[in-house]
Parts: structure tokens; C-alpha cells; sequence
């Protein structure tokens, strides 16, 4: 005995389904926003930086040229990790000129 199963006939369109594809837009139109409002937030506390004095942005490790820049990356975008990735590669410049003067004074 052979079964045979026809799924084109046995697919029905969901009446829930133009609901459900509502729903997915909708989640994914406030997971946006929310991500947008997030960012807001985050450049809004980025900019009293600018507030701080030069020494006080320098012991953080970051300069006001270095605040101002992260502030024009695009608006979905968090300025505060631009910030973090500056101050990452002038310590890592920093460590790389320490051990060069290090290694010449072994020589």
C-alpha cells in the first residue's frame, strides 16, 4: 500500500497570518526605535563630556577633539562606543611606543 500525500492541496492560508505578519513588523519597528532611543540617550550623556575640562578628559584618556568626533558618527549609532574604541587604540598606541623604547634601550 503506497501513501501518497499532497501538501499543495492540504495548505490552507492561515486567516491569522496577515495578524501575525502585523505583529512581526510591529516588534521590529519598536526594537528600532527603542535601539534609536537608546542612541539618543547615549550621545545626550556623551555631550556633557564636553562640560569637563581638559585634564579631567585627559585622566579619562580622551580629548574634547576626540568627544566632538564620536558625536558625528550617524544617530543610530552610540557615540560612546566610538569613544571607548579611541581611547582603546591610544592606549594601545601608547603600549606599542612603551615597549619600542624599552627594546631600544636594549640595544
Amino acid at each position: 500500500m503506497t501513501l501518497i500525500l499532497d501538501h499543495a492541496s492540504s495548505r490552507r492560508a492561515s486567516p491569522l497570518r496577515p495578524v501575525h505578519e502585523a505583529m512581526r513588523l510591529a516588534g521590529a519597528l519598536l526594537s528600532h526605535l527603542g535601539a534609536l532611543i537608546s542612541a539618543e540617550i547615549d550621545r545626550r550623556q556623551t555631550m556633557q563630556l564636553l562640560e569637563f575640562d581638559a585634564r579631567a578628559l585627559k585622566d579619562m584618556g580622551i580629548s574634547h577633539a576626540d568627544v566632538e568626533g564620536a558625536l558625528l558618527v550617524p544617530i543610530e549609532r552610540k557615540p560612546s562606543y566610538t569613544l571607548a574604541a579611541r581611547r582603546a587604540e591610544a592606549r594601545r598606541a601608547t603600549r606599542e611606543q612603551a615597549l619600542e623604547a624599552a627594546a631600544a634601550l636594549r640595544d
